[in-house]
């Protein structure tokens, strides 16, 4: 999280990009469904883009293909568990969640923010 750069006045996802023979940086909103993002290279529609960790180097994959357009799938780990998949073509708009322990993670988010305290049981 980028807590220097603000998107829909959340912090940011930061990450290092390649794309069309150019290196940088990305903002991405870490808002679900919102798609404002700031890059410092060009985003050219219809190309695919390497996302980057800016900490480890590693770039950001899967093995899936979006559904919608064949690009490679990005995968971005929740703290609370489960996963972002967002497609890597710039314009495409796929994106979804999975959850490997749907209660589990529902019962640390409620947790979290003390949703139902009187009855926890779901």
């Amino acid at each position: 999280m980028d807590y220097t750069q603000y998107l829909n006045a959340k912090p940011s996802i930061k990450l290092h990009i390649e794309v069309a023979g150019q290196q940088g940086v990305i903002n991405l909103c870490a808002t679900y469904g919102c798609y404002d993002k700031l890059s410092d290279v060009d985003l050219v529609d219809n190309e695919t883009a390497k996302l980057i960790c800016p900490h480890c180097h590693t770039e950001l994959s899967s093995s899936a293909l979006c559904a919608l357009c064949k690009a490679p799938i990005v995968d971005f780990n929740l703290a609370k568990g489960g996963k972002v998949h967002v497609c890597s073509r710039i314009g495409c708009t796929n994106h979804y969640v999975s959850f490997e322990d749907i209660h589990d993670t529902l019962t640390s988010f409620y947790t979290e923010y003390n949703y139902g305290a009187e009855d926890n049981d779901f």
